[in-house]
């Protein structure tokens, strides 16, 4: 049944905020940064995932440790699936959030996500938007009017929103019940999710929230970019291909 009550506890003792990173050592500086620099009173874990990288994420993450309640977990199986299905494995909090090694969110992220929870105790899920700014002005401006203006389209088509892998928060209980990531998934995992997840409850939209993360995957072009993402889309989900790939610039 949707929209039911799945915790009202309002407490969140502890939240969890899970980060998968392949070859970020460049970036994931920047991510820990702005947890930093979270306006916020309440306690939170933060778990970086190695993906069996080449470079020193894991080493640059680890140096994080005494200014963040940290921890690197390890896995080898590579795909964007696998990796956030090992962190969310991994988190003990009653809510997990999740972005990525390349975003750096606002100061307020932490608070914005969990006032959701303690507002509304029926939802079980809350995402936001990205925008990019290392592109040219053009790709840039593009991006960041037409990625809102997506979700809101496909919420039209499909009956719920998607939940972004870079920025979004959800319920423990309601990520255990819908049957979470799918480690097989190199792509589409978060949007697996999210269908997953509107079967057991509501999922928020926040477009007032945004995260900044790199633009590489637009760097051919917004076109170019665009159309990778959704030739999976359209692999997985009509076609119903069990495997399908999307290269390593994520």
């Amino acid at each position: 049944m949707k929209n039911r009550e799945i915790n009202v506890d309002r407490s969140f003792p502890l939240i969890s905020i899970v980060i998968p990173a392949y070859n970020e050592e460049q970036n994931i500086s920047s991510c820990l940064d702005a947890l930093i620099k979270q306006k916020t009173n309440r306690k939170f874990e933060v778990i970086v995932v190695d993906n069996n990288s080449s470079d020193k994420t894991a080493e640059v993450a680890s140096s994080y440790q005494g200014q963040l309640n940290l921890r690197v977990a390890s896995e080898k199986q590579k795909g964007r699936g696998s990796a956030r299905w090992r962190g969310f494995r991994e988190a003990s909090g009653a809510i997990i959030l999740s972005t990525d090694a390349d975003g750096s969110v606002p100061e307020y992220w932490v608070e914005k996500l969990l006032s959701i929870f303690v507002d509304e105790i029926r939802i079980s899920a809350v995402t936001g938007t990205c925008k990019i700014t290392d592109n040219y002005f053009l790709t840039n401006a593009l991006f960041n009017f037409f990625q809102p203006f997506s979700m809101k389209i496909y919420k039209i088509f499909f009956g719920h929103y998607w939940l972004n892998g870079f920025n979004f928060a959800i319920r423990r209980a309601a990520y255990i019940e819908s049957g979470g990531f799918d480690p097989r998934l190199n792509v589409q995992e978060d949007i697996d999710l999210s269908f997953k997840v509107s079967r057991v409850g509501r999922i928020k939209f926040m477009p007032d929230l945004s995260v900044t993360v790199s633009g590489r995957r637009f760097k051919k072009g917004l076109i170019s970019g665009t159309v990778s993402y959704i030739k999976t889309f359209v692999s997985y989900f009509w076609l119903r291909r069990n495997v399908v790939y999307l290269d390593d610039p994520r």
